[in-house]
């Protein structure tokens, strides 16, 4: 399956083959568990890395016989599929085993796909399939995809991990941005706002500094956060189109740190 960039050789991925997967760990973050089936080891490090980016749990498994027994174990919320799995296993043989065993899964399958087979798609889709992605894929359509997919309230931009310097009403410069997208940010700060309130807000990219206007749609002390934190949820309601741009090209820039070539399409 061909992206618009791919990940290096380096990066972990969650990989039943390489042992380190933990049961435990992911049965406690089920809500958020992702299943990637795919016989590429390459393609499968890509797809987990890139869902570890997306702030999912991926477990990725080679074979439509390893995703069928592993759902007796923990079900997924979603399962992720190459199209042709291997040269004896399609994602429609897939998806039929896999509800054949399961006859309760809910998971919706999304099967990535190398180009255009208008026959396959239709079989995928008969079969089960939510939805077939054809290459190139962006990075921010496969994130819509998935959250159309999988969450109840979807966001349409991606929404990563940061540790951003920022500044409210331009005085205080302790803050910080720990998570961004094009449309809001959390705040990590012990100035709470009430929720509703308009601030205005300067964050610290890498190379430039954006200003926006945002309204606090949450604040919670460490006491009342599922992570511990003291800070505040924000919605930006004023922001350039250049500073938009340039926390879109930030979030590019942080999605595709230590891409290598495109791994092979599927």
């Amino acid at each position: 399956m061909h992206f618009t960039s791919g990940f290096s050789d380096e990066l972990l991925h969650t990989d039943r083959s390489m042992g380190l997967i933990n049961i435990e760990k992911l049965t406690a973050s089920r809500r958020r568990f992702v299943l990637v089936v795919d016989g590429s080891d390459r393609s499968r490090q890509f797809l987990s890395t890139l869902l570890k980016q997306f702030d999912y749990e991926p477990y990725a498994v080679s074979t439509a016989e390893e995703a069928v027994e592993l759902a007796t174990v923990i079900g997924p919320v979603l399962i992720v599929a190459a199209g042709q799995i291997s040269d004896d296993c399609s994602a429609i043989q897939l998806i039929r085993s896999y509800k054949s065993a399961n006859p309760e899964c809910t998971a919706p399958f999304i099967v990535l796909i190398a180009q255009s087979e208008p026959g396959f798609e239709r079989d995928c889709l008969n079969a089960g399939a939510l939805t077939c992605l054809r290459a190139p894929v962006t990075f921010e359509n496969f994130y819509r995809v998935i959250q159309i997919a999988i969450e109840p309230i979807p966001r349409m931009t991606i929404r990563i991990n940061t540790n951003l310097p920022a500044a409210i009403h331009g005085k205080r410069k302790d803050e910080l941005v720990q998570e961004i997208s094009e449309g809001g940010a959390y705040l990590l700060t012990s100035l709470l706002h009430p929720r509703g309130s308009r601030i205005p807000v300067k964050i610290k990219l890498s190379t430039d500094v954006v200003s926006v206007d945002a309204i606090v749609i949450y604040a919670k002390k460490s006491d009342e956060d599922t992570k511990g934190r003291t800070g505040m949820g924000l919605q930006f309601e004023r922001i350039s189109d250049e500073d938009q741009k340039r926390i879109r090209l930030f979030i590019r820039s942080e999605m595709s740190k230590g891409i290598n070539p495109t791994p092979p399409a599927r």
